[in-house]
């Protein structure tokens, strides 16, 4: 078992996602998440292999990759339905990426990510 540093993060503030690549390879994450001011949100995940750096998007050639989408095309499972306060989640199982959509409020998120 390998232990790996935390990854520590923060939304934007307002209505928007928040895409967070993860360690495929270890199959043990929590994720603690703290809402700043007034927000709604979901921790939602995928084994997907998605592209959501629409600058990288436009400077390479997708055409004939296999196994990448659009974060749009992905299959995203839930992780935490419905957060507005302090709220955490685990994920016994490996992921590729995890999202944080705020879907109402003028607040953000802070988050950490441990895998192990």
């Amino acid at each position: 078992m390998s232990v790996n540093r935390p990854i520590v993060g923060s939304t934007a503030a307002g209505v928007g996602i928040k895409y967070i690549p993860v360690d495929r390879y270890e199959d043990d994450l929590s994720i603690q998440c703290d809402a700043i001011g007034t927000v709604t949100f979901t921790v939602d995940w995928t084994n997907d292999n998605i592209y959501y750096d629409t600058a990288a998007q436009s400077a390479i050639n997708l055409s004939g990759r296999e196994g990448l989408k659009t974060p749009t095309a992905a299959i995203w499972g839930n992780l935490i339905a419905s957060g507005s306060a302090d709220v955490s989640g685990t994920a016994g199982f490996p992921v590729n990426f995890l999202r944080i959509n705020i879907t109402a409020g003028t607040g953000s998120v802070n988050y950490v990510i441990n895998q192990s």
